[in-house]
This record gives C-alpha cells, sequence and structure tokens, in this order.
C-alpha cells in the first residue's frame, strides 16, 4: 500500500473493487471527463478496458482509494502478448457472448465499442518488441489535479521493471492534451499516432 496523503492510498484491487472500476472507467471514458451519456451499455466500456486486468493480472491492478472510496485505478500487464493470450481464451468469449445482442439498444458509442469488442486483435509486433508492457490509469474527476497520477505512474513503472520489463507503452486520446502532456513529463515520447489515438512508450 502506498499513502498518498490527504486520506489517500493506492493498494493492490481486490474481486470487490470491479463494479467501481466499471464506474471509475465510464465516468472517465470522454477522454478523461465523465461519459456515462455516451453509453446505453454503462458496463461495456469498463468490461473491455478495465475488468480484465483485475480477473486476469491481478498482481498488476490497484486501486486509489480517497476516504474510503475507489477514485481511480492503474492497471497494467507485464508480458502483453502472453497477457492477450489469456484473455483470448478465457476473457473475451464470455464478453463476446454477453453483448451478442445488444446492437438494438445500443448509442452510437457503444456500436464503436462493440465492434472493437467483436473485432478485438493482439498489439502490433512493432509496439511489444519495443515495449512489452502496458499500462492503463484512470481517475475520477474528483481526483485529479492533485498529484496523485503521477505518484501511481511511477509506482506502476518501479514494478514492472522490477518483475523484469524492458519497457511500457500506453494508449492516449488525441483529443486528451493534457494528459499526452502529463506523459511526457514522466518520460514518455510519442512512438506511434493513430487517427484516433497515439501510443507512447518509455524504456529502461
Amino acid at each position: 500500500m502506498v499513502d498518498l496523503g490527504d486520506n489517500a492510498v493506492l493498494r493492490l484491487a481486490k474481486p470487490s473493487d470491479l463494479n467501481p472500476f466499471l464506474e471509475v472507467c465510464l465516468k472517465t471514458s470522454d477522454s478523461g471527463a465523465d461519459g456515462s451519456n455516451l453509453y446505453n451499455h454503462k458496463d461495456l466500456v469498463g468490461d473491455i478496458y478495465a475488468a480484465p486486468y483485475l480477473l486476469h493480472e491481478p498482481k498488476f491492478a490497484y486501486a486509489l482509494e480517497i476516504a474510503g472510496k475507489v477514485t481511480g485505478y492503474l492497471l497494467g500487464a507485464l508480458d502483453t502478448p502472453q497477457f492477450e493470450e489469456i484473455l483470448f481464451a478465457k476473457y473475451w468469449p464470455a464478453t463476446q457472448q454477453k453483448y451478442k445482442n445488444s446492437t438494438v439498444s445500443a448509442s452510437a458509442g457503444d456500436k464503436v465499442l462493440l465492434a472493437h469488442l467483436f473485432n478485438i486483435g493482439m498489439t502490433e509486433s512493432d509496439i511489444v518488441k519495443k515495449y512489452p508492457s502496458h499500462l492503463h490509469i484512470d481517475i475520477l474527476e474528483s481526483g485529479q489535479g492533485r498529484g496523485y497520477g503521477k505518484v501511481m505512474i511511477n509506482h506502476m513503472l518501479a514494478q514492472l521493471r522490477a518483475a523484469g520489463s524492458t519497457g511500457v507503452h500506453l494508449h492516449v486520446s488525441n483529443k486528451n492534451y493534457r494528459a499526452q502532456e502529463f506523459y511526457k513529463k514522466l518520460g514518455f515520447t510519442n512512438f506511434k499516432a493513430g487517427s484516433d489515438e497515439s501510443i507512447m512508450g518509455i524504456n529502461f
């Protein structure tokens, strides 16, 4: 457990954090802002981007608690290809089954996520060759701007490096300029730019 001050702690996640993680993911899904109005299927974004880590890479899943309430999470995978293979075997089939009949009631935002869910692939080899690990962080607006993110990211980088990682990558929305600048200050550099998001990485 890491004491962040101001009644905030970063602790290893536990199974009961699943619903709070789904909520955090939804409420930060609009480039860091609340995306609740974008989706009719409220758990969908979290089922894709948060739940897999808590369920299948718990060693690198952390909860940010402020005054006893889960206000954010820090998620990572040491070996990205291995993690993705586990998800293809143990997670994605059941999740796809869960949402197979969801298109009728889907919003425009849901449809984008559903298309991704049903066409999900492995991370490109050039990325994992240079940056074999990856991480994902989200903090509710009430916990942003208080210095927690920097401590959390540095903690994850230290944990992944200690476990043998030689590099870490992450995805960031091209609309989220604040996040891109934040990661640059921590030593991340742009590696690959797409139409909607960029991939940034850091080597050890």
